[in-house]
């Protein structure tokens, strides 16, 4: 599906929403499908928080396919061989686009905690430096999942982006205390200590919200765990052992820095209802009904004020199968949704 990975460096200063400005900076991101002659069949993909530019495939220096590997493919949800496709990793994050693990080069150490302070609205500037260096005016579909929801809800209400159609899913349009509180306990985690353990409970935290009652309930029962298979003796239960489990895969791939950066960046996020009258895309609005941290009475919300200003809006409350990470799963009626409005 020619899938390639790129690094766009610029040389032009990102003044941030701060006021800090980053005098240059890297992206780092993937790309499946060819872009066509008119340059107008481009699906732009953002992340979630914990999510990078490796969305489908594997190139040989991966380890993993990629996080939406059964959307994104030759005749998939996401088609490349219709549509160029491109996936780009937020700054501020850890997976090669410039972050706290960068080097600073007033320093000449790395950012570490004291990288500025980044918004959604920062990551969709850098991320239009890189679409204007590749001359790309138009975007055919935008989508984007929790955190990426928030950046298309954004994206959508700029003057100087054309984008034909957006998907938001699993996302809210203002800030939820309940998330606020979340992500300031896994702060205060992070900031008792500098070790990996602390990365890892604060993840496990997290983790807890992501998923459903339901979904535990139902793989999980009431099941001791072997104790061949104990990630550690305190360990009593497999559901205990799959946490446990999730919590160190994720300190193997993510920093503490970068995870204090982007959830203060979603706990800022709030939706500016004036620039709805700028919004000309149609969009779609996705849901699940076990979502704990973005339930579908925000979709509901935030799908009236889009209707109330004019906007071409629909909103679909589907089945959840993993609470908020059902958005990282492709059932028939999820797909036929997303297939149903890419299409029309």
């Amino acid at each position: 599906m020619n899938h390639q990975r790129e690094i766009f460096s610029s040389s032009q200063p990102l003044i941030l929403e701060s006021g800090t400005a980053l005098e240059s900076f890297d992206l780092i991101y993937d790309t499946y499908g060819c872009l066509n002659e008119a340059q107008d069949n481009v699906i732009l993909i953002f992340h979630a928080f914990s999510g990078s530019h490796h969305a489908a495939g594997k190139l040989e220096s991966d380890q993993d396919r990629g996080w939406w590997d059964s959307f994104i493919g030759p005749n998939k949800v996401f088609d490349t061989n219709k549509n160029y496709i491109i996936c780009i990793n937020n700054i501020g994050s850890c997976f090669g686009s410039t972050g706290p693990s960068s080097l600073n080069e007033l320093t000449n150490t790395p950012y570490g905690e004291n990288f500025p302070e980044i918004s959604v609205k920062d990551w969709n500037q850098a991320i239009f430096y890189l679409l204007c260096s590749l001359k790309i005016n138009t975007i055919s579909v935008a989508v984007g999942s929790s955190l990426g929801g928030m950046q298309v809800m954004d994206l959508i209400s700029k003057k100087d982006v054309d984008v034909k159609k957006g998907i938001i899913i699993g996302a809210t349009h203002k800030p939820r205390q309940l998330n606020i509180l979340l992500n300031h306990v896994q702060r205060s985690i992070l900031k008792l200590d500098d070790s990996s353990d602390a990365l890892k409970v604060a993840r496990m935290l997290s983790h807890v919200s992501y998923i459903s009652n339901d979904f535990l309930q139902d793989r999980f029962q009431y099941n001791t765990q072997d104790l061949e298979t104990k990630i550690s003796d305190d360990i009593v239960y497999e559901s205990e052992n799959y946490l446990s489990y999730h919590g160190e895969k994720f300190v193997k791939r993510f920093n503490k820095d970068s995870f204090i950066l982007m959830t203060k960046a979603m706990d800022s996020f709030y939706f500016d209802e004036s620039k709805i009258d700028n919004i000309s895309s149609k969009v779609l609005l996705i849901s699940f009904d076990d979502d704990l941290l973005f339930p579908a009475k925000d979709m509901v919300e935030f799908h009236k004020l889009l209707k109330l200003k004019g906007v071409n809006s629909k909103h679909k409350n589907l089945k959840g199968t993993r609470g908020h990470d059902s958005f990282l799963y492709l059932t028939k009626e999820y797909k036929d949704e997303l297939e149903k409005f890419i299409n029309s």
